[in-house]
């Protein structure tokens, strides 16, 4: 108990008289007094889950706009990066919590056209992709576009601190604890 709230019972303490009308008057006052605190407290603490609550980004609104058209351009030029080519995204989940979000949707050319691979080695059109907010900017941790796998089965091992209700149903249900 910090310093100042000892002080500041020991101060009411010594104020009140040892009759029985002093003791009552003593208990009222520190249970008022640890009311108070209390309250604050609560006040407190709501002030900072408030900040850690589930939020959906899976369609683009005023609220979310800034955040998710950074993740996602995040996402559109790694994805550029291996493929070539401009692509834009059907967003099916993408929930936020905390400093993660989880992405996962359907890949498109942004000129409408199909997707052409130099190889046969990926599965169009699916990608996901989780993210990390580190210092006030998003950063891509991990995706796997067009991936012939479930490459995101350990993250929950990788990334201990994640709220797994970012996932989706599926990709909750796949989580595995990979430690050694």
């Amino acid at each position: 108990m910090p310093d100042y709230f000892h002080d500041f019972f020991l101060v009411k303490i010594r104020k009140a008289s040892l009759t029985n009308e002093g003791n009552m008057l003593l208990l009222n006052e520190i249970s008022y007094s640890i009311m108070r605190h209390l309250f604050l407290l609560v006040l407190m603490t709501s002030f900072v889950i408030q900040g850690q609550t589930l939020r959906n980004f899976q369609k683009k609104n005023d609220a979310n706009a800034k955040e998710r058209t950074e993740m996602l351009d995040l996402l559109r030029a790694d994805i550029k990066n291996q493929i070539e080519q401009s692509v834009v995204f059907v967003v099916n989940h993408f929930l936020v919590y905390g400093s993660y979000a989880w992405m996962e949707g359907t890949v498109q050319r942004k000129d409408g056209k199909e997707i052409v691979f130099s190889d046969g080695a990926w599965d169009c059109c699916h990608v996901e992709a989780l993210f990390k907010k580190v210092d006030g900017a998003w950063l891509l941790k991990a995706n796997g576009a067009f991936s012939t796998d479930v490459w995101y089965v350990c993250l929950i091992s990788s990334y201990p601190e994640i709220n797994q209700s970012i996932f989706s149903e599926t990709a909750r249900s796949l989580q595995q604890n990979c430690s050694n």
